[in-house]
């Protein structure tokens, strides 16, 4: 009998199995039969350890037992820890060899790929990554042969101008996120650049010759050959399934994803990747696709594709749950968690554009899409499915994820992944199927399933509001949602249900997800203060998305996204912007937020898809716009206090500034040419911000206080085809950079500019000469222009005369002042403010009352010319906030002084931005807020301090 010359190793091991033991005693003694005596006494000198995992691979997987006993030899490079030498080249083989040497290479790197998967320890990923290395391997080696057979007989296949055309293979589901099965089916889509023929001896129009390479690599891979097979070919995701061409151009794929793609498609194209042929096509052909797959805004709409497919995919099991993969909490109910969360949100959020299922729940932990609880579930239950998925497959080299059927199947499952006995097992596999599937169920539910609110009150009103009568208003519904003006909410409700865009310009699909909004968006503004007014926002946002399905569906598909949006509308302003860009709703739902360091590239990466100065100018207003909304909305829900809201919002005007004056320059160069300095280089030119700008405490109303200085000679003239004197080239420049922030457009305007302070005001030069404009700070400005001077700083331009400027700001800031007249200066100009506005008697004004912010600022800008003269380091500051912080960290102000000061300024700049959100001017009284008696206290304060350092309030 063979069985006593194996080794006693082998055998105490094979002792211990619970399934098969004679069958394998057999194999493994004829194995062992085979090899030399000093082959043997290597693998005797590896022990126990190798022998015990040598037979729990012969009991796992009976067909790696089965390779073994064909191909003896590779027990060696198994017990050595090597790897089957790569292939070798294919030229000159015949195709019967060449098919023979892949199936023996995919045959060996298989055993070594089990081997090394059921070691101790978690080896799913090596396992993945080796199988579609392995998938690659094949496909690249099958193409290389397949190229060369058809070139010798057809030539290379060429466009009309003679260049050689392009083909690729794109790899799609677990090959092309490099996470394939121990046993599975590779799904492939082939693709040629264009139409035109082969210049060989037998010419071949280039769709038949791709055709005849398509049908060489399935053949290839696919064919059962005496050695077996290399891998299965599915190719029914491509265009038109199997009722489609094998290979197709890439404008004709295109065209077909642009008019007929499916939902079901754009998650498949998830995991494409390119995988053999020319990888660089194939990674252009799949750039093109993106729009296809990732939509700019939050795509709510891929959802319902999605249940389609698991639907379909619920029926075809029949309610069984012993499929692994397709069963309820298995494997692509992970997948399809990820996939939608990818759908929805990768189209705003690059990093979610992974092919790898681990890689995306990595990157949807990141971005914070799921708790961290789900993430680690979902990872856990991913990684024991797909390895009992292994487990299964590795049995019989079968594409299967069905569960065993018999005892003795469970008790190879469990031996395979390491469980002592099967009961625990199969508990292990119920509870994790269990666990996914209510975060599935949580992610995917059915419209009806996940339906707050059904047949509640606004379920019901808004049937009404349908089917009944404008005479006929439901008081009792109306009283119960809270409506304070039943007639008029009923009106209007009743008006936008009979609306044309409602009845009858509305698809199915549309009025389905209308149905399911409208009742969760009347039941939410019952609940919240001021119902009348927050439902008549609902409803002129809800008729600004009518048309755009995305958006519907993104609202009515995720509740807490409807509620973060009633919050935002309590806001008349954010209400009115969401209305007029409802693709503004992307930005403000989003959960990535854009930082202020990163607007840069954000704003060149929009940049770069407009292709002329309208597209430039609609694009530069739309990320502005975008932005603000987003600090809006973020300081509306008290997430951005002001300290940060103000500075944000004037890196944001800066940026839009400079981007603005990059184009206005570049326009002029190109019709009129450059100035140049004396010494040859282009004459520079500069802007210089003022006021709010200026001190970086810009609020959603402030416009650009704006000063343009140019240095060239007087006589200079630029050298283009149309030449104009330099001081009609920066003037021309100036008006060139004003049109272009202040224009309206569809995306409406940038800033509203205000040029008077330049030297002389309304009636001076538009741009000024740097020396001008020293000649005129130094003799001729008013004490208020030297106050104006305190908020100044260089913003955009030329940084050398930007930073000749800012010698000259602390120069003029630095001169001495004798106390009483510039008191007296800062007084009259207090009064020429007052004086400007009727403010009513029993009202506080935020910025002209006395105590107001005017008197703030303008304490800063006292105290700053009187003291920059001894304290130099003042002049460092232009913002009122930093400036009352460092004007009481000099001594100037007691550090009670300056918290009055400080706190007053806070309160004021807080108030006055939630009053521009709520469409309120600045001029409040006693019942528009709960804390009036504060704000008149913070006044108190300020008019105390005002008093002391700059006297009486009258003349």
């Amino acid at each position: 009998m063979a069985a006593p010359e194996l080794p006693v190793e082998i055998i105490h091991a094979i002792n211990l199995l619970p399934l098969e033991t004679a069958p394998i005693t057999e194999s493994l003694a004829a194995t062992w039969a085979t090899l030399a005596a000093e082959e043997q006494a290597e693998i005797r000198r590896l022990g126990p350890s190798f022998a015990a995992h040598w037979v729990h691979i012969a009991c796992v997987s009976p067909f790696a037992r089965q390779l073994l006993l064909r191909h003896p030899h590779w027990l060696l490079r198994l017990a050595r820890g090597g790897r089957h030498s790569d292939l070798a080249t294919s030229h000159g083989l015949t195709s019967e060899v060449f098919l023979a040497d892949l199936r023996q290479y995919r045959n060996a790197r298989m055993i070594e790929i089990i081997w090394q998967d059921r070691q101790s320890g978690e080896h799913y990923s090596e396992t993945v990554a080796a199988l579609s290395e392995l998938a690659e391997i094949c496909l690249q080696h099958a193409y290389a042969y397949g190229v060369a057979m058809l070139r010798q007989r057809h030539g290379t296949p060429r466009n009309n101008d003679g260049q050689e055309v392009p083909f690729t293979v794109l790899g799609m589901g677990k090959l092309g996120g490099r996470e394939l099965n121990l046993s599975s089916d590779i799904d492939l889509i082939f693709c040629y650049g264009e139409g035109g023929e082969t210049d060989g001896p037998s010419p071949l129009d280039n769709s038949a010759y791709f055709q005849r390479l398509g049908r060489w690599l399935i053949q290839a891979l696919d064919q059962r050959t005496p050695d077996g097979f290399c891998f299965r070919v599915d190719m029914r995701l491509r265009p038109f399934g199997d009722a489609g061409p094998l290979c197709i151009s890439a404008t004709a794929m295109e065209q077909y994803y642009q008019v007929h793609g499916r939902g079901w498609e754009r998650y498949a194209f998830i995991k494409a990747r390119p995988v053999a042929g020319d990888v660089t096509f194939g990674q252009i052909l799949l750039d093109t696709l993106r729009p296809f797959v990732y939509r700019r805004y939050l795509d709510y709409t891929a959802l319902t594709g999605l249940r389609e497919v698991k639907a379909l995919m619920d029926a075809e099991q029949g309610g069984s749950s012993n499929d692994i993969k397709k069963g309820q909490g298995g494997i692509r109910e992970i997948e399809f968690v990820c996939q939608s969360l990818q759908i929805i949100h990768g189209g705003r959020q690059p990093a979610l554009r992974s092919t790898n299922t681990l890689d995306t729940l990595a990157a949807i932990a990141s971005a914070g899409l799921l708790p961290a609880d789900d993430i680690d579930q979902l990872r856990h239950a991913y990684l024991f499915l797909r390895n009992t998925e292994h487990c299964l497959q590795m049995v019989d080299d079968q594409q299967t994820q069905q569960l065993p059927r018999s005892e003795l199947e469970w008790q190879r499952l469990a031996c395979s992944m390491g469980f002592t006995d099967v009961i625990t097992l199969r508990e292990t596999l119920d509870t994790l199927r269990q666990r996914n599937h209510i975060i599935f169920q949580r992610i995917l539910a059915s419209g009806e399933d996940d339906r707050q609110g059904k047949n509640g009150n606004g379920e019901k009103l808004w049937q009404r509001a349908q089917t009944g009568a404008l005479e006929t208003a439901p008081s009792d519904l109306l009283q119960v949602l809270h409506c304070i003006e039943p007639e008029v909410v009923w009106t209007r409700l009743w008006r936008f249900a009979h609306s044309r865009d409602v009845a009858s310009r509305l698809s199915t699909e549309g009025r389905q997800r209308l149905n399911r909004l409208l009742p969760l968006a009347l039941d939410l503004c019952s609940a919240q203060p001021d119902t009348d007014a927050l439902l008549q926002r609902f409803l002129t946002l809800i008729e600004a998305i009518l048309g755009r399905a995305n958006y519907l569906a993104l609202l009515a598909e995720n509740p807490p996204y409807l509620i973060r949006i009633a919050a935002l509308l309590h806001s008349p302003w954010l209400a009115q912007e969401l209305a007029r860009f409802p693709i503004l709703l992307d930005d403000v739902l989003s959960d990535t937020i854009i930082s202020p360091e990163h607007w840069p590239q954000a704003l060149a990466a929009q940049l770069q898809l407009a292709e002329d100065m309208e597209e430039r100018m609609d694009a530069l207003r739309r990320f502005k716009n975008t932005e603000v909304l987003r600090l809006a909305a973020a300081f509306w829900t008290n997430q951005l206090p002001v300290e940060t809201l103000l500075p944000q919002l004037s890196d944001l005007a800066q940026l839009t500034l400079q981007t603005a004056l990059a184009w206005a320059e570049a326009e002029m160069q190109r019709r009129h040419g450059c100035v140049h300095s004396s010494n040859g280089q282009a004459a520079p030119f500069t802007v210089i911000a003022f006021g709010k700008l200026g001190g970086r405490e810009m609020g959603f109303a402030s416009d650009l206080d704006l000063v343009y200085l140019y240095d060239a000679p007087l006589d200079a003239e630029s050298d283009g085809p149309a030449p104009l004197a330099a001081s009609t080239w920066f003037a021309r420049l100036g008006q060139r950079l004003i049109h272009i922030l202040s224009t309206l457009t569809r995306a409406g305007l940038l800033y509203q500019i205000d040029m008077r302070l330049r030297p002389s005001g309304q009636s001076g030069p538009l741009v000024t000469t740097l020396d001008a404009f020293s000649r005129y700070q130094r003799e001729s400005a008013w004490t208020w222009e030297h106050q104006a001077l305190t908020r100044a700083r260089w913003i955009a331009g030329d940084a050398a005369l930007g930073a000749r400027f800012t010698s000259l700001r602390a120069e003029i800031l630095g001169q001495p002042r004798i106390p009483e007249p510039l008191a007296e200066d800062v007084r009259a100009m207090r009064q020429r403010i007052y004086r400007s506005k009727i403010i009513a008697q029993d009202a506080f004004h935020l910025k002209l009352s006395p105590g107001g912010l005017t008197d703030i600022e303008f304490l800063v800008q006292f105290a700053m010319l009187g003291a920059c003269s001894q304290q130099p380091t003042l002049c460092q500051d232009t913002g009122t906030a930093a400036g009352i912080a460092a004007l009481t960290g000099a001594g100037i102000w007691s550090a009670e002084q300056g918290a009055v000061l400080g706190q007053a300024w806070q309160r004021y700049r807080q108030e006055e931005n939630r009053r521009w959100l709520n469409l309120q001017d600045n001029e409040i009284r006693a019942a528009d807020i709960p804390d009036w008696e504060a704000l008149q206290d913070a006044a108190h304060g300020v008019r105390q301090i005002w008093q002391e350092f700059i006297g009486s309030y009258s003349d």
